[in-house]
């Protein structure tokens, strides 16, 4: 996965640089690279959301019927429970997805809000935490495998710095960022639950502005 990301970002950026707009596969103009694109993306979805799901409808489960929600609970009330919930959450991700008309930007806030914070903030801070309430943890884990030299522990300590400081930079400015494109575009979203063909068909009346179309819609 990490090659996969690797490959996308760097190949992405060689090829258009600071051109992109949007989701990296936006760029693509319609053909099958952009099919294939769609496809690779529909997998990716399906599958990290669906695990992503499973996980957080448990969650739930466990919240609000903690005596039927074990998952080798076949009971009849157990499997109404989360058929209900399963169910509400899907009505709640269509009703979201709907009433957002930005989905590109809404992406793109969400991402720099939050994924500084959940992937990179909140380990750290867990780490830097265990390290403050265990000190001596390092000294066990030392005797089972080996001590870590002096200069080894203050390198990684100013990497966890040098990585919160990057965290804090990529959040603070990505979320302005993010939220000045929003304000500046605003009046071109349209409004909830209406239809948006954009970059689905290709078609000037959807799609004018779309990579590759400038030539068919002068």
């Amino acid at each position: 996965q990490l090659v996969m990301f690797a490959v996308a970002g760097i190949g992405g950026y060689l090829y258009m640089g600071n051109k992109v707009d949007g989701m990296m596969n936006e760029n693509l103009p319609f053909g099958g690279a952009f099919q294939v694109a769609a496809g690779c993306m529909l997998t990716h979805m399906l599958i990290s959301y669906l695990i992503k799901g499973v996980v957080t409808c448990k969650s739930v489960h466990r919240a609000v019927d903690r005596t039927y929600a074990h998952a080798s609970d076949n009971r009849p009330r157990s499997w109404i429970g989360w058929v209900c919930i399963v169910s509400s959450m899907l009505v709640l991700a269509w009703f979201l997805a709907n009433i957002v008309p930005f989905f590109g930007a809404a992406v793109d806030l969400l991402g720099a809000s939050v994924t500084p914070i959940s992937c990179w903030l909140i380990p750290l801070i867990c780490y830097m935490r265990m390290s403050w309430d265990y000190p001596d943890w390092e000294d066990s884990e030392a005797r089972k495998g080996g001590r870590r030299s002096k200069f080894i522990k203050i390198v990684e300590w100013i990497v966890i710095g040098i990585e919160c400081i990057l965290a804090l930079i990529l959040m603070i400015f990505g979320t302005r960022s993010s939220l000045l494109t929003i304000v500046e575009e605003w009046e071109t979203f349209g409004e909830p639950f209406e239809c948006h063909c954009e970059g689905l068909w290709q078609t000037c009346g959807c799609s004018s502005q779309h990579a590759g179309m400038a030539e068919l819609c002068p």
